[in-house]
């Protein structure tokens, strides 16, 4: 499950493959990311972008992401890396990541060997 839903002031992208349900998203703001909805379960619209960006900067696996436009900031790489190790989980990287021909700012990884989603964590480990 990916894809964009396009709001009016901030467009949010959800990357399935990247999510680890930490569930951030919807224990943040259960407005605007409705779980277990049929159809669409974002709702950019239900908050303030300030609140929408908050949610999506909170996500550690960087499966959600947005494009304001409202010209306010878009996300920029923090000013200090950090790796944190998340118990019995992966490491949950901030930083300015390129792969391929894609560049992100969080991204959870793999660090049990079982993923088949490398580099990213599926939860194999659970």
């Amino acid at each position: 499950m990916a894809g964009t839903v396009e709001g009016e002031k901030v467009d949010v992208s959800f990357s399935g493959r990247r999510c680890i349900h930490s569930r951030n998203c919807v224990l943040g703001n259960p407005h605007v990311f409705v779980p277990n909805a049929k159809g669409e379960w974002i709702h950019p619209e239900a908050a303030s972008v300030e609140k929408v960006v908050a949610l999506a900067e909170n996500c550690p696996s960087g499966a959600i992401t947005y494009h304001r436009k409202d010209g306010g900031p878009q996300e920029k790489p923090p000013v200090v890396n950090t790796v944190r190790v998340r118990e019995n989980g992966p490491l949950a990287v901030h930083a300015e990541i390129v792969l391929g021909d894609e560049t992100f700012y969080r991204a959870t990884l793999c660090r049990c060997g079982l993923s088949q989603n490398k580099p990213f964590c599926d939860n194999a480990h659970i």
